[in-house]
């Protein structure tokens, strides 16, 4: 078992409801881990499940399974702190799912509510918060030099619910979503209407 004192604190991501509700989660407070060890000889894996958090961890797979051969809870356990590090909560925050709520001003946050704007609203079958998040993650830079891959994102989707969509408006959308957001994470001042952002 995996103990700490003191105990470990992590903040899940935030996120929001069909209603646009953000919703920040209680911190998980742990003391110690509650591990759970999977070994699936067929897929030559060993995994780790801890209770609270909801990803899994590949602790041996491949090769490396092979080489270990009859392993030892204790084996399986110091590998898992050596993944753990000196940061173990910042390790297994990272195992939570991202979510546009965390943030809030990335181009993929900033553009989705640009478009919710427009009275289209993400369903839970869409791919939209997925592309989001992902435009979130890449960066502005990204999204600038990818801007075509993004406005095909949208036409899918328009094409998909049976919507109108002109890729010159999209990457006009696109555009300013980028700007925005760049505007945004330096802390400069936001023109109130966003097609003012076409002036600069």
């Amino acid at each position: 078992m995996i103990t700490y004192d003191p105990p470990i604190v992590i903040t899940p991501p935030p996120y929001s409801d069909q209603s646009g509700k953000v919703t920040q989660p209680a911190d998980i407070v742990l003391s110690e881990l509650k591990v759970t060890y999977m070994d699936t000889p067929h897929n030559k894996v060993i995994q780790a499940r801890i209770e609270g958090v909801p990803n899994i961890i590949t602790l041996i797979s491949g090769e490396t399974y092979e080489q270990i051969g009859d392993w030892t809870q204790q084996q399986i356990e110091d590998g898992l702190k050596l993944l753990l590090g000196s940061e173990p909560a910042k390790y297994l925050r990272a195992l939570f799912p991202k979510t546009m709520e965390e943030d809030p001003n990335g181009p993929g946050t900033v553009l989705s509510k640009m478009i919710k704007s427009l009275g289209i609203v993400m369903s839970d079958s869409c791919s939209c918060r997925r592309h989001a998040i992902e435009m979130n993650t890449q960066g502005n830079d990204w999204c600038e030099q990818n801007i075509d891959t993004v406005v095909g994102w949208l036409r899918e989707e328009a094409n998909r619910r049976g919507l109108p969509f002109v890729d010159m408006i999209g990457k006009l959308m696109v555009g300013r979503a980028i700007k925005k957001s760049r505007k945004l994470l330096a802390n400069q001042p936001v023109p109130e209407n966003d097609e003012d952002l076409d002036k600069e």
